[in-house]
């Protein structure tokens, strides 16, 4: 008995001195506040207790709560001569000590409803309003409850009476410090952090627009140091709940990400996707993309330059984030309706990358419906042209996609020498899946007279292909395209003329009506192209787009313009250019082939262009080789001599240099003169009008010569 009462007597001389420890601490920290009223001070204080608000030790943790009751206690009966100091800390000590609302010891509990009622008190006073009764009771009713569930219960409804009077400007506080209670080993804490995190964002979420970038930025480093934490899918869930308030100011903090994107950016993009937030957010970002680049930088000043490095950040983030959100959204037919602005957007950004190389480079000219563009993809692809694929996936069906990849249009868009075949290309698959809406028309429209000359040659390239196969509803906007391409005949830019004569060409397919209303201008500007010597690839296209005209109007139509024509056609017959020969070998058989009216003409043009025609069946490019077997079999008939007619029509079968050798054999036999004449240009290595040969002409001639010499032993040896 002796011995139980020494040991009481001890419990109580103990529990005495603890009260004495915490009265002598309760009036040191009274004199701090007094002697020192700064926030600094107050924050030291603070600085100490959080350490032992964490202590593993229940009991360390109660008497850390009782002497935070008392300091806030002290604080708000003195709130006049502290000005407010502990408002300042109002989000950080909320997230500190509403998780401490479900300890283990009701004690504990207590004390911490006692902190935030302290609390709410003081910041009512900074607001100027006195706070419901109801709400400080709110904060001591069920917290003597003693199992877990009802206790989250009452930790829920204490966090949305302290949500009530949350000053805004601390939501990053507070986050930080929620998240922070979340890597505690204790689970009651942990789940209590999870109830007032997701109360304050249903809560407080509308209200905090300001501080939504410093709020994702705290959840964004807390996902990176919880790889494989199982509050994970919480963080996650809070950006979603963020952005379903504030989608814009989220999507703009995503996209100041740098590259290359983690692990957790993409995740954060993929649940923004898959989401019923989706919508929203490829919306917003498709007005980024519109935007992009529009904003000059400026003078320089920091602020300036901090704007355009965030702006050139955004431009590497946006198409990955727009690739994103386009393969996850989960209805294709939003991303269908979003087109008209993706399409220009990324086409145009697409564009610009390629700088000013692309308007000096020299393009490939058109040799056919589709173009034998490179489908090389050793460069690394670019991520806007990435982008325009995955959203062009979502509009149309595979075996279309298959096709852009297989005439290497991706590859072409993002060549300089090919980006214009590349936009004829793709426009040419979105007028078969009739997806040129009158949205993307306009809005490339606005190219045509844009400052920079990508986007002119972008636009004139897409118009140019636009006017083969016009949708039907646009038709009325022809004409007005017409002139513009007209216009553009005249650029400055080769490669804008040589689109533009392109175009041109186009229109007698697409807009015929138009073409003969205009036919005296068009056939102006087309001639006019046959002159630009220093451009070959424009007076090569200028011959393809006057075939599509004599194919149309014919030489009754053309008039004079025919003959004119026709005598500028064969002055390219030998030129150095593969593509110019193939064009004028193109446009010649046309004219034959439209020359019915033209008949005496068109046969003294034949018997001056012979030569040219037989020799190049074995022309170096193959292209050009063929396009001469076909032109020399539509020109047959304009030949005099009957027998040589027959082995050219009849020549299916033989190859280039068996139908030279027929040909040669016909003329030893009737036209001895006309062979002479092959020996004649074979020295002198020039046609009757003076003009050189081409090399390898020059070399198939002495071929011919050599296998036919034998059949007259006459005739010298050319030299």
């Amino acid at each position: 008995m002796e011995g139980r009462g020494k040991t009481a007597r001890q419990t109580r001389n103990i529990q005495t001195l603890h009260m004495l420890c915490l009265e002598g601490l309760g009036r040191i920290i009274v004199a701090l506040l007094e002697g020192e009223v700064t926030s600094t001070c107050f924050e030291d204080v603070v600085h100490v207790l959080q350490c032992w608000l964490a202590s593993a030790k229940a009991w360390e943790r109660e008497r850390a709560l009782q002497v935070c009751a008392q300091l806030l206690g002290d604080c708000e009966e003195r709130f006049e001569v502290t000005r407010g100091c502990a408002c300042k800390q109002f989000g950080f000590l909320v997230g500190l000590l509403g998780p401490l609302t479900t300890e283990s010891l009701a004690a504990s509990r207590r004390w911490a409803g006692v902190c935030l009622g302290h609390l709410l008190q003081m910041q009512a006073k900074t607001r100027n309003v006195a706070p419901e009764a109801g709400d400080i009771a709110c904060l001591r009713k069920g917290l003597d409850a003693t199992n877990d569930v009802p206790l989250l219960e009452t930790s829920y409804e204490i966090a949305k009476t302290v949500c009530k009077y949350f000053p805004p400007a601390q939501a990053a506080d507070f986050m930080s410090t929620i998240t922070e209670s979340l890597k505690c080993t204790r689970d009651e804490r942990a789940r209590a952090a999870e109830v007032w995190m997701t109360t304050f964002l249903e809560e407080c979420g509308q209200l905090i627009y300001q501080e939504v970038p410093e709020v994702l930025h705290v959840l964004y480093s807390r996902l990176q140091t919880m790889q494989e934490n199982t509050h994970r899918p919480l963080l996650l869930l809070a950006v979603y709940v963020l952005a379903c308030f504030h989608h814009e100011p989220v999507v703009d903090s995503l996209l100041q990400k740098r590259l290359p994107l983690d692990r957790d950016a993409m995740e954060l993009w993929s649940i923004l996707g898959r989401s019923s937030l989706g919508v929203q957010v490829l919306k917003y970002l498709t007005q980024k993309l519109e935007a992009a680049g529009e904003n000059s930088p400026g003078p320089h000043s920091a602020a300036h330059e901090l704007d355009h490095s965030q702006a050139a950040l955004e431009s590497l983030t946006l198409p990955r984030a727009i690739s994103e959100v386009v393969f996850l959204l989960p209805a294709k037919e939003r991303v269908q309706r979003l087109l008209p602005r993706l399409l220009p957007g990324l086409l145009g950004e697409i564009s610009k990358a390629l700088g000013e190389g692309m308007l000096l480079a020299p393009l490939r000219c058109q040799r056919g419906l589709f173009f034998s563009a490179s489908r090389s993809e050793d460069k690394p692809r670019s991520p806007y042209c990435e982008a325009l694929e995955l959203v062009l996936s979502r509009c149309m069906e595979k075996r279309w996609l298959l096709l852009l990849w297989r005439q290497g249009a991706w590859a072409s868009l993002k060549n300089p020498q090919a980006h214009a075949d590349g936009v004829c290309l793709l426009t040419s698959v979105l007028l078969r899946n009739q997806l040129v809406t009158r949205g993307v028309i306009w809005a490339l429209s606005q190219w045509l007279n844009s400052p920079s000359g990508n986007l002119q040659l972008t636009a004139t390239a897409f118009f140019a292909e636009l006017m083969k196969d016009p949708p039907v509803m646009e038709k009325k906007f022809l004409e007005s395209v017409l002139g513009v391409l007209v216009e553009k005949s005249q650029h400055g830019i080769g490669a804008v003329r040589q689109m533009a004569v392109r175009g041109l060409g186009n229109a007698v397919r697409g807009a015929p009506k138009e073409v003969h209303k205009h036919k005296v201008a068009i056939l102006e500007v087309l001639q006019r192209g046959l002159e630009n010597t220093t451009c070959p690839v424009v007076a090569a296209e200028s011959m393809l787009a006057l075939a599509e005209v004599v194919r149309k109007l014919k030489a009754e139509g053309l008039g004079s313009a025919f003959k004119d024509i026709a005598r500028s056609t064969k002055r390219f017959l030998e030129a150095e250019p593969d593509v110019l020969r193939f064009s004028a070998f193109s446009l010649y058989a046309v004219l034959a082939s439209s020359a019915s009216g033209k008949r005496s003409f068109f046969t003294r043009e034949v018997w001056e262009t012979w030569v040219s025609l037989l020799l190049h069946l074995r022309d170096p490019d193959p292209e050009v080789s063929n396009v001469c077997r076909t032109t020399l079999y539509v020109c047959a008939p304009f030949l005099v001599l009957e027998r040589v007619q027959e082995s050219i029509v009849t020549s299916i079968g033989l190859s280039a240099a068996q139908l030279q050798y027929e040909v040669c054999h016909c003329l030893v036999r009737d036209a001895p003169a006309m062979l002479e004449k092959l020996h004649s240009i074979a020295r002198s290595r020039r046609l009757e009008n003076g003009q050189a040969l081409h090399p390898a002409a020059v070399a198939v001639l002495g071929d011919i010569l050599e296998k036919t010499r034998g059949l007259s032993g006459s005739w010298q040896q050319p030299e």
